[in-house]
C-alpha cells in the first residue's frame, strides 16, 4: 500500500511539473504573440456635402408680381416663373398649389413648361396640368420635373389661373391668393 502511494505521489508530482511546464510555455507563447503585432491608424481625406436650393423668380420665398385685376368669370391670367437650382448638385423637383381664400379656392390652375403668358393665357404647349382645383391642401401637380443641373439648372414654366365662368356669384368683388410650393429633392 505504501508503494501505490508513494507511486500516486511520483505521478503527482510528474503530473503537476508537466502542468506548470506547459503554464509557462503557454505564458510564453502568448507573450510571445505580443512581440510580433503591430497596429497603424489612417485618417480619410475631408468630406463634404451638397446642397439644394431651388429658386422661385430667384428667390427662396418669393412673393411674385402677379396680381390680376378685375378678373371676370371666364377669364385668366398668366404669369412666367423660373425655377431654377442654386444648389451644388443636380436637382428633380415637384410642385404644388394651395389657397386659404374663397377666391383663390374659385380658381383653376393651368401650367405649361417653357410656354409664354400672352394676354392673360399660356402660349400653346404640352400642359403638365389643365383647370387642376385649387383648395387649402396643397395639391402636387407636377412631380419629377428636371433633373435642373447644379448651381445653373432652370426651366420656365407658365403659371395661368383660371376664373371659371361657372363661378360663385359671392366672389365678385373679393381678393385671394395662391401659392404655389417648389420642393427640390437630389439623389433620386
Amino acid at each position: 500500500m505504501r508503494l501505490r502511494a508513494l507511486g500516486l505521489a511520483l505521478i503527482s508530482r510528474r503530473f503537476r511539473a508537466v502542468l506548470s511546464v506547459g503554464m509557462v510555455l503557454g505564458i510564453g507563447v502568448v507573450g510571445t504573440l505580443a512581440l510580433w503585432s503591430s497596429s497603424v491608424t489612417t485618417t480619410s481625406g475631408t468630406f463634404t456635402t451638397a446642397t439644394i436650393s431651388i429658386l422661385a423668380d430667384n428667390s427662396k420665398s418669393a412673393t411674385i408680381a402677379f396680381a390680376p385685376n378685375g378678373l371676370l368669370p371666364g377669364k385668366s391670367a398668366a404669369k412666367v416663373i423660373t425655377v431654377s437650382n442654386a444648389g451644388t448638385t443636380a436637382l428633380q423637383y415637384s410642385a404644388a398649389v394651395a389657397s386659404n381664400d374663397a377666391l383663390g379656392q374659385g380658381m383653376t390652375l393651368t401650367v405649361v413648361p417653357n410656354a409664354t403668358a400672352t394676354n392673360g393665357v399660356c402660349s400653346a404647349g404640352t400642359a403638365l396640368t389643365t383647370g387642376a382645383t385649387i383648395t387649402a391642401t396643397p395639391t402636387t401637380f407636377v412631380t419629377g420635373r428636371g433633373p435642373l443641373a447644379a448651381g445653373t439648372g432652370a426651366e420656365t414654366l407658365c403659371v395661368q389661373v383660371n376664373l371659371p365662368i361657372s363661378a360663385l356669384a359671392t366672389l365678385a368683388g373679393t381678393s385671394g391668393t395662391v401659392t404655389l410650393t417648389f420642393t427640390g429633392t437630389a439623389g433620386v
